[in-house]
């Protein structure tokens, strides 16, 4: 799993190496919207040092990709470090339908009614007090837990903004999938407050089987 600052521009906005403009918008849209003050993401799953950091690259990323000339001096590195082949480098010929969402973000106080329903079922559950008597989680326990709460990953990522396949990741234990340990903190702590469970908690101990 990369850190933060060894992500590409393009993996870090989710991209291919021939992503149109458009398509570079719509990606630095989404994810600026997902780590700014007024996210629930933001708010609750990152701190401001790590948002700061995240909101840094993103802009980072938008100014290179989105200017002709910086595109092609950063693809050229890439191809450089063996990174990009040629072939697949962006040449400004088309102009694809972006395949990234614009949906409107549930509100904070939705999410916060939400967990506060939880938390007592969750207090009350011997299976999930079972697992929460652990001090190591994995994959497996937070879907259990799930389960139980009888609650989809796709009314997870709804809530959140967290694409389905992360949430999946995290279940299946596949961290090289999440894009870095910091996304994947982040969205470990978006999971766990979802279900009701204290998110510092739950990253604790679920990180605890990664090694950096």
């Amino acid at each position: 799993m990369k850190k933060l600052e060894d992500l590409n521009f393009y993996e870090l906005l989710e991209l291919a190496f021939d992503a149109s403009p458009f398509e570079v918008h719509q990606a630095y849209k989404e994810m600026t919207q997902l780590y700014h003050d007024d996210s629930l993401a933001s708010y609750s799953f990152f701190s401001r040092e790590e948002r700061e950091k995240i909101l840094a690259k993103l802009d980072e990323a938008y100014s290179t990709l989105m200017d002709e000339k910086r595109r092609s001096r950063y693809d050229q590195l890439l191809i450089e470090r063996g990174i990009l082949e040629k072939s697949t480098q962006y040449q400004g010929e088309r102009m694809k339908l972006g395949l990234m969402y614009d949906a409107k973000r549930p509100s904070t106080n939705t999410a916060l009614r939400i967990r506060e329903r939880l938390k007592p079922i969750v207090s009350s559950n011997p299976v999930i007090q079972e697992v929460l008597a652990s001090d190591v989680l994995s994959g497996r326990d937070l879907k259990k837990i799930r389960d139980e709460l009888g609650i989809s990953l796709e009314e997870i990522s709804e809530l959140v903004k967290v694409r389905v396949v992360y949430l999946h990741a995290i279940e299946d234990d596949q961290f090289e999938k999440t894009p870095s340990r910091i996304f994947l903190k982040g969205f470990l702590r978006a999971y766990a407050q979802c279900i009701g469970l204290d998110a510092d908690m739950v990253a604790s101990r679920y990180l605890k089987r990664i090694h950096d």
